[in-house]
């Protein structure tokens, strides 16, 4: 019975240590694709612990009592599940510390492969031994005796506990911090297991192989708890920090690129963990010609890599890019944030929904813009107004001063006659309609070029683009409609000046304003006097 004592005593500290695994490890099931595999690998690995327990106390109790008459049976069955138990405790730890490292190399992938190998060579080779003895026999006395197959299938596995050993202590040379910290006690925690494999193949009379596995099941646990803790710390941060300001939260280890997302329910005003992969620069540009708007995938595609993220949150501690995301065919406006952990160990990608916010800037510019447009317009006749001359002046004057080439120009100065006679013998209604006629008539000939009211009569016209070179014909038109006006009675009447832009001699927009001035009341006294 001292044998079973280990057993025993093992299975308690187990159930002690572990009592929150078995709790919780169907949500840590559930939750293996959510940045929980490295939890779940563990719940694995403990509960195979506890089988190997099991059937290892009920070998010692069952060969204690050997020789009682029809417990060979019992004895056989123990045997095949022991070596079972043994299997399956290896295997789940191997797959439980490539979880815990979040290790994506090639010799993890390798050593996954290796460990179903064994696995299943070794069940096999059991279902062999029940008709044909590779492992053990159990004669009819019960006298337990190893065959060559045991020896095979234990070197397979000490084998690949020393070569996991060693790689993870070589690979903790090349690292440093916590993740240093991690591969040395994997690789130690892995030796600590074969020690006690080889102790058990030497003398199978003592429960060496139990003794490992609590030894390791202790630190695996003080480190999973702490790595927990971590992730409760981040899962935290989010949920404080992030997730009530954005609507998805990507969690991205800088080192392997696997990562977990977390979603914001607007609508419960819950945190969600979404979904947990491999790679996520890959999984990136993999989706983004699937959800980005056409005009934005290679903007995003050069902010979501590996190098463009390391430089950037080198030289600060955020930064971010808008771009539309393609929903039911319909571009969102969205702006993707990047930042680092406080260790530097992960990426965190922030996404957020801006269409709103875009859609709301671009109705305050238009509006802004309208109100600004209105405030340049003149109320009565819908042309431009006194103030949105003098900012077109000062325009010019300025690329003048700075002896910039500027486009030709010309300036029509008009002035509509008779404009008080009419106010005061047919009232200011008839006075407002005399003034948006002269408008009109500026507007239709002046196709191409601005009109300002810049007074209560005045008018000047800013020749440019094509009525330009059609100024002379223009000017004529304008005086031509106005003296066929006068001949027949008809409104409106307008004296008219013009003066064109020389940059040899002009120095000042008002010079050339004078001169169309001087000529339109020069223009208006000859009106004047064939009215007369």
């Amino acid at each position: 019975m001292h044998y079973s004592s280990v057993g025993i005593l093992a299975l308690i500290l187990n159930f002690i240590i572990n009592r929150d695994v078995f709790k919780n490890f169907p949500k840590r099931f559930k939750d293996r694709k959510c940045g929980q595999k490295a939890a779940c690998c563990y719940g694995f690995f403990v509960l195979s612990c506890t089988f190997y327990y099991i059937i290892d106390i009920a070998w010692g109790i069952l060969e204690a009592n050997s020789n009682v008459p029809g417990i060979y049976p019992l004895f056989y069955a123990d045997n095949m599940l022991y070596f079972f138990a043994l299997f399956l405790t290896m295997l789940t730890w191997m797959r439980y510390i490539v979880a815990y490292l979040d290790s994506n190399s090639r010799f993890s992938k390798i050593i996954l492969h290796l460990v179903w190998v064994i696995f299943y060579f070794g069940v096999i080779c059991l279902i062999i031994n029940v008709f044909y003895p590779i492992i053990f026999t159990l004669s009819e006395t019960n006298t337990y005796t190893k065959q060559l197959g045991r020896n095979i299938l234990f070197i397979f596995q000490t084998t690949l506990y020393m070569l996991t050993s060693l790689h993870m202590l070589f690979i903790s040379k090349k690292v440093a911090g916590i993740e240093k910290t991690r591969y040395i006690v994997s690789g130690i925690n892995t030796f600590v297991i074969e020690f006690f494999l080889v102790l058990q193949i030497i003398g199978y009379e003592y429960a060496f192989y139990a003794m490992g596995l609590i030894v390791s099941t202790c630190v695996a646990h003080s480190f999973v708890e702490a790595k927990e803790m971590r992730e409760k710390e981040v899962y935290d941060h989010i949920v404080n920090g992030l997730a009530s300001n954005y609507d998805v939260v990507y969690y991205v280890n800088k080192a392997t690129a696997q990562y977990v997302s977390y979603e914001f329910n607007n609508i419960y005003g819950q945190l969600e963990i979404g979904e947990f992969g491999e790679d996520f620069f890959a999984d990136s540009m993999e989706n983004l010609p699937k959800i980005i708007h056409k005009n934005d995938q290679d903007l995003v595609a050069g902010f979501l890599t590996k190098d463009a993220l390391i430089s950037n949150l080198e030289r600060h501690k955020s930064y971010s890019t808008d771009y539309r995301l393609m929903v039911n065919g319909k571009a969102k406006y969205t702006r993707m944030t990047a930042r680092k952990t406080a260790d530097g160990s992960h990426f965190i990608i922030c996404v957020e929904n801006i269409d709103a916010e875009v859609k709301k800037e671009k109705q305050q510019l238009k509006a802004l813009n309208t109100e600004k447009e209105l405030a340049r317009r003149d109320e009565l006749t819908g042309v431009k107004n006194k103030t949105a001359y003098r900012e077109l002046e000062k325009s010019v004057q300025t690329n003048i001063e700075n002896g910039m080439d500027y486009l030709p120009f010309a300036l029509v100065v008009c002035d509509s006659n008779d404009l008080k006679l009419i106010n005061d013998t047919e009232g200011h209604a008839a006075g407002d309609e005399y003034i948006k006629a002269s408008a009109k008539l500026l507007c239709d000939i002046f196709k191409h070029s601005p009109v300002f009211r810049v007074g209560g009569d005045e008018f000047v016209v800013f020749v440019r683009g094509n009525d330009y070179p059609d100024r002379f014909k223009l000017m004529e038109k304008l005086r031509s409609q106005v003296e066929c006006n006068q001949r027949i009675g008809k409104r409106p009447i307008l004296a008219s000046g013009y003066a064109e832009y020389d940059p040899d001699t002009d120095n000042r927009v008002s010079d050339i304003f004078d001169r169309a001035d001087k000529e339109m009341y020069k223009n208006k006294k000859e009106l004047k006097s064939i009215s007369a």
